[in-house]
């Protein structure tokens, strides 16, 4: 047991309270002092994940355990959490957001995810997404004078609430009937493989199903669209991203060993992974063909990514995971960012008409979100084309054929509506000009680091590979 498993949570929250402080004593004075303050913490916090590399550290009798995978999961979060204070700067002032807040909500937000990547036990699991999902209501509803916003943050706390109680119910089941609350038992059968007991199956079915909730598999994504349309855009980044990366990491926990023991368990659970992996696909991407607002076309784009990365809990493979969401993490940020740029005085989000001739206005910035489209549809040489082979080619090997052909259906259906995207930008005459943040050096900082982590990882993915896979040795 160390102190130093704890300083990575501990530095976030001490950020965030920070934050808030200033907040509320300096009110609009203090916005620059607290998102310093929030990036500091996020450094120290980046500090101390890089010193517990490969040292096993583990608090609370090893209920928070930092394992490899935990810390690079951290090591997302923390490169999330400065995009997202970067990209909302000027963003904040321009849409009368109290900086200080967000930046003290979103740090409350990364310490539920840390707490739920690093957790051994499904009570504190439990707590680390509580804490998200409170912080996550919040963050929705920021812009209290967008009647969109507060429609989100209503929406988005009913159905997290509804999620919540699955949980909880799965919970008192799965203790009940195995004793246990470690993350590692509960479908054992006793030591038998072949067994099934009813009791924790069902249990765990319930934690499953708020699990999917969270991450946005279907049937339980309809909540997404709006949160995602009707939140702040940043936080609309963050949460397209972040939750999504904290479920699936806790689904490969679980059930990795369960499918990759074979048996009833495997017979069970294995056909319900896939079967949501396909229905999310198709769900997301059918629906994003009739988007006209851009930024509700990449929230069902972010529903349909939902499913490729279940092709990887599927086939439980941890480094095709984290190296998909590493990927993600760089491509759907950098499109959120865009949009942020994108975004008009009157709080208006981009609609395709809108992004007509955006090639010849501003070329940097089409040639930007160009990128960011094509790494998201799968186009090599971008990051998002190796993110796909690697989980693809994994399942294949794990005998997925099926579902990793219906996933190859499923993105060639996503390369209409993101070719559609660049294809306004570069062959449709503008109907009106639109106003560019142009003062906005951190906005345009999270663009160029997105665009380098694209296009870095699409050409020389080696060392980040070799990383994740030194990571995740023993692990699955």
């Amino acid at each position: 047991m160390s102190f130093l498993a704890l300083a990575p949570i501990l530095a976030v929250v001490a950020g965030a309270l920070i934050s808030l402080l200033l907040e509320a004593f300096l009110g609009r004075k203090g916005h620059e002092l607290s998102a310093t303050a929030a990036v500091v913490s996020l450094l120290a916090a980046g500090y101390f994940i890089v010193r517990s590399w490969n040292l096993e550290l583990g608090y609370f009798a090893a209920r928070l355990s930092l394992d490899p995978l935990a810390l690079l999961l951290m090591a997302v979060f923390v490169v999330l959490g400065a995009f997202v204070i970067l990209m909302s700067l000027a963003y904040a002032s321009r849409r009368d957001i109290a900086l200080g807040q967000l930046c003290g909500l979103l740090l409350i937000a990364l310490a539920g995810l840390m707490i739920m990547v690093s957790s051994t036990d499904w009570l504190v699991v439990f707590l680390g997404l509580e804490v998200l999902s409170v912080a996550s209501y919040a963050l929705t509803g920021l812009r209290r004078s967008d009647p969109a916003s507060s429609e989100a943050a209503a929406k988005y706390f009913l159905m997290g609430s509804f999620a919540g109680a699955f949980f909880v119910f799965g919970l008192a089941i799965l203790f009940g009937t195995s004793g246990s609350m470690s993350l590692a038992s509960g479908l054992s059968g006793g030591g038998v493989p072949s067994a099934l007991p009813a009791g924790p199956a069902v249990g765990l079915g319930l934690i499953v199903a708020a699990l999917f909730f969270k991450i946005a598999v279907a049937p339980f994504h309809m909540w997404a669209p709006d949160v995602y349309e009707g939140a702040p855009t940043p936080v609309a980044a963050f949460l397209t991203i972040a939750p999504k990366a904290a479920g699936l990491v806790v689904l490969l926990r679980v059930l990795a060993p369960v499918l990759g023991r074979g048996g009833t368990a495997a017979a069970v659970f294995g056909p319900v992974v896939s079967a949501a992996a396909v229905l999310t696909m198709f769900a997301g991407n059918l629906a994003a063909l009739r988007q006209s607002s851009v930024k509700r076309l990449l929230a069902y784009s972010a529903i349909a990514h939902s499913g490729y990365l279940l092709v990887a809990v599927a086939a439980g493979d941890g480094p095709g995971l984290v190296f998909y969401l590493i990927a993600y993490l760089f491509m759907n940020a950098g499109a959120f960012a865009v949009l942020t740029a994108l975004e008009g005085d009157d709080g208006g989000t981009a609609t395709l008409d809108g992004l007509a001739g955006l090639g010849r206005r501003h070329p940097a910035l089409a040639a930007c979100l160009a990128v960011f489209l094509l790494s998201l549809a799968g186009f090599p040489p971008t990051a998002g084309f190796l993110a796909k082979f690697y989980v693809f080619s994994g399942a294949v090997a794990k005998g997925h054929v099926v579902l990793v052909v219906a996933a190859v259906l499923a993105s060639l259906v996503s390369v209409a509506y993101y070719l559609k995207v660049i294809m306004v930008m570069y062959m449709k005459d503008a109907a009106a000009d639109l106003t560019i943040g142009r003062d906005e050096p951190a906005l345009w900082l999270v663009v160029f680091l997105c665009v380098f982590g694209v296009v870095q990882l699409g050409l020389w993915p080696g060392n980040l590979l070799t990383l994740i896979r030194q990571g995740s040795s023993g692990l699955f």
